[in-house]
């Protein structure tokens, strides 16, 4: 399941918002962006959150920096295997989730990012938690599509969850493909709000397809 959570980060398409803030935090922004979408290693995913922390020290009325360090130190969790310091790792992700929050409320990315970390929570016990904290993760994808049915990651991280759920509980690939679809549909028209917002998911998205939803 981790490999698929690799999620790259491509080059963002619009220049909404590009006035707010300077040259210079747009393109270390960028480059940072670039950075953690290269990402493999959980010591390289830490790396990138660490950066865009010293960031965001800097750019304290920002949530983008804090939005990727959330996104970063998830793939940290998912890349180490130790579920012993999941949940460490997680809480410091959810402070950083929280302040974001608060600097942009009612935003479809946060929500989709909140239910992404929930996700998270299930390494450190599949089995205990995959009930408790799936549901978690569907209720933030609800609040994300309520603001924005058109976000593909709500659709694609949904159907991540469903795919590696047994079908005995509901999952598998019959009832995650059509979600997978729904999310590549979504991915083809979706232009994000700003030139620093998210825009990952797609080329994971036609992996998967390929591998598990064809005919």
């Amino acid at each position: 399941m981790k490999t698929y959570f690799l999620m790259i980060l491509t080059g963002l398409l619009t220049f909404a918002g590009y006035s707010q803030v300077s040259n210079d935090y747009v393109k270390v922004m960028e480059e940072k962006i670039l950075l953690a979408g290269k990402a493999v290693t959980a010591e390289e995913f830490q790396d990138c959150a660490n950066a865009f922390e010293r960031i965001s020290l800097s750019e304290a009325n920002e949530w983008h920096p804090l939005y990727y360090a959330v996104y970063c130190y998830i793939n940290v969790v998912f890349e180490t295997g130790d579920k012993e310091k999941a949940d460490a790792i997680l809480d410091r992700a959810q402070a950083f989730l929280e302040k974001a929050m608060e600097q942009s409320p009612d935003n479809h990315e946060l929500y989709v990012l909140q239910g992404f970390l929930y996700q998270g929570r299930i390494q450190a016990d599949p089995m205990g938690r995959g009930m408790q904290f799936s549901m978690k993760a569907n209720e933030s994808f609800g609040r994300a599509a309520a603001i924005n049915p058109d976000n593909p990651r709500i659709y694609f991280l949904q159907a991540m969850n469903l795919l590696y759920t047994p079908e005995a509980f509901g999952g598998g690939a019959g009832v995650a493909c059509p979600l997978f679809q729904k999310a590549i549909e979504k991915y083809a028209t979706f232009i994000p709000a700003g030139r620093l917002d998210p825009a990952w998911g797609g080329a994971e998205c036609e992996v998967i397809i390929k591998e598990h939803c064809q005919m």
